[in-house]
């Protein structure tokens, strides 16, 4: 999934910033569209292997405590920094293709908040190796 998203990451920096929507191309929208998904997938799939983290190491409920949980294990910088990637993943999603300025700005996040997701990754997959000898498949 990282590749994947690494390589749109590439084709949607060629788009953005976001002039003149209309001047956008349909290959440009479906290279926009992937990013969204990559992005918002990845996510998602970053929260759920934290959650199995926490469950292994700790079972802490509710979500914030895993989120805590993962701040003091160092893989995440700051709990709320994720919670502003969380909502910037569920703004792209609510409101794609309806507010072209807004959309244009949640690109320009999702951009800039793909560097955040993939450090949180090798910080995962780091510590799968450190705790539990998994091999890094990176």
């Amino acid at each position: 999934m990282e590749g994947y998203l690494a390589w749109s990451l590439v084709q949607v920096g060629q788009i953005v910033p976001i002039r003149d929507w209309a001047a956008i191309t349909p290959e440009q929208h479906e290279s926009l569209a992937a990013f969204r998904v990559r992005f918002s997938e990845f996510q998602e799939h970053l929260d759920k292997t934290m959650r199995a983290i926490a469950i292994e190491e700790e079972d802490p409920e509710p979500f914030g405590a895993v989120l805590a949980f993962m701040e003091k294990l160092g893989i995440l910088d700051s709990t709320e920094h994720w919670k502003l990637i969380r909502e910037l993943r569920n703004s792209v999603n609510q409101e794609y293709e309806e507010n072209p300025a807004r959309l244009s700005e949640l690109f320009r996040q999702l951009i800039a908040e793909t560097p955040t997701l993939v450090g949180i990754f090798e910080r995962i997959a780091k510590y799968g190796v450190k705790a539990y000898g998994y091999p890094k498949t990176i």
